[in-house]
């Protein structure tokens, strides 16, 4: 599709899912600080071409106080709601299946053809973050599966790039335990408290802390895959 302005448009009724985008709030998320020069015609010039492109003039509907796309459900739906499906369900296996097919829509950097405009540009950095969700909601599951020697390399290499992360750093420290390595689980317990004194003067959360004490201890409780994963939900910041 040529023309980002017009991709813009399309982006901004999808982010909305079904509902109605008002054409002020249309043009101001579009055109930012040039948002007083757009004329309506404007904009109705560019749902017609974008209803061409989409193939179905009632693709994109002109529905009082503005538009509303109506071509099925969007991608960012349907990540939306497998993200929180995969995240909440009592099944590991079945939590790794949603989770997986929520990843799969993501194909590059979220938005990446509309970089440069403001409100999508935030939105492109809440949509990594529900992609980082799914990410991580994926290794909890691989986790209670029992996948730990699978995923220390996933997991080293997310805590490099994550070094203050700390969701991520209990995912490594239960994964490297799992695999008989107590000593480098607890020294990636210290890297992270001594990274989150310097960088943000606290402490590792709750959870971490009593991961830490479970792991001095070798509880045999952390062999028990479910129960292991459940003390680190939620623990990133």
């Amino acid at each position: 599709m040529s023309g980002q302005r017009r991709r813009a448009v399309l982006a901004v009724l999808a982010l909305h899912g079904e509902g109605i985008v008002g054409t002020g709030r249309l043009i101001e998320a579009v055109w930012g600080g040039e948002a007083g020069g757009v004329s309506s015609n404007t904009l109705q010039s560019h749902m017609s071409a974008l209803r061409r492109v989409l193939g179905d003039r009632n693709a994109i509907v002109a529905r009082a106080p503005g538009y509303q796309l109506d071509h099925g459900t969007t991608d960012v739906t349907e990540a939306r709601r497998l993200v929180a499906r995969g995240e909440c369900g009592a099944d590991p296996e079945q939590n790794a299946a949603t989770l997986r097919t929520a990843l799969a829509l993501w194909r590059d950097r979220s938005l990446i053809d509309v970089g440069g405009v403001a409100w999508l540009d935030e939105q492109a950095a809440a949509l990594e973050r529900l992609r980082t969700r799914a990410q991580l909601a994926l290794i909890r599951a691989r986790l209670a599966l029992g996948e730990h020697a699978q995923l220390e390399p996933e997991l080293e290499r997310l805590a490099l790039a994550r070094p203050l992360d700390e969701q991520v750093h209990g995912q490594l420290m239960l994964a490297l335990y799992r695999t008989g390595r107590q000593a480098d689980a607890l020294g990636v317990y210290r890297k992270l408290r001594t990274a989150l004194a310097d960088n943000l003067g606290i402490d590792p959360n709750q959870r971490l802390r009593e991961l830490e004490i479970a792991i001095l201890r070798q509880d045999p409780a952390l062999d028990q895959s479910a129960l292991a994963v459940r003390m680190l939900a939620g623990s990133s910041p």
